[in-house]
């Protein structure tokens, strides 16, 4: 699972350095993990599937679109393949863009979610990825409703 682990979060080394941390409920069925060094929150299921949550400061200052493209040149550029985007509000309002990707390594197709949230201050990022054979749609609903649970603080 480390492995798989790095290579779903690693494309996200354009964000470095924590700023603070937003808050996210963890989806039933998964186990809280430790956060390390990059993440302000993770959580795993039984077969592997990772949500992870991190909070950046918005610099240089950009908009969700402006983020959301900066992100998906560094995943494409990387060999990840879009197969969708989408925008999300959570419970509380804030608006956000989800975008999916696929990977393929090692013979095994990886999905990859990346939904970002923009604020003056900060980039919030939650991240879902895991082996496609179990990112199965009872798990897309309930990282879907991770995600909506964010809170920015």
């Amino acid at each position: 699972m480390n492995r798989l682990a790095f290579l779903l979060l690693a494309p996200l080394a354009i964000l470095t350095g924590c700023t603070h941390d937003p808050a996210i409920a963890t989806p039933d069925d998964f186990a809280e993990l430790d956060g390390g060094d990059h993440h302000a929150y993770r959580a795993t299921n039984a077969s592997g599937v990772v949500v992870g949550v991190r909070s950046e400061k918005n610099d240089p200052k950009g908009n969700l679109d402006f983020w959301s493209q900066a992100l998906a040149n560094k995943l494409e550029k990387g060999g990840y393949k879009k197969v969708g985007s989408d925008l999300v509000t959570t419970s509380a309002g804030v608006q956000g863009r989800r975008l999916k990707y696929e990977i393929d390594k090692s013979g095994r197709t990886s999905e990859y979610w990346i939904t970002i949230f923009v604020t003056a201050k900060d980039v919030v990022v939650v991240e879902a990825g895991g082996d496609s054979a179990f990112f199965d749609e009872k798990t897309e609903k309930q990282v879907d409703q991770a995600i909506k649970s964010l809170e920015l603080g």
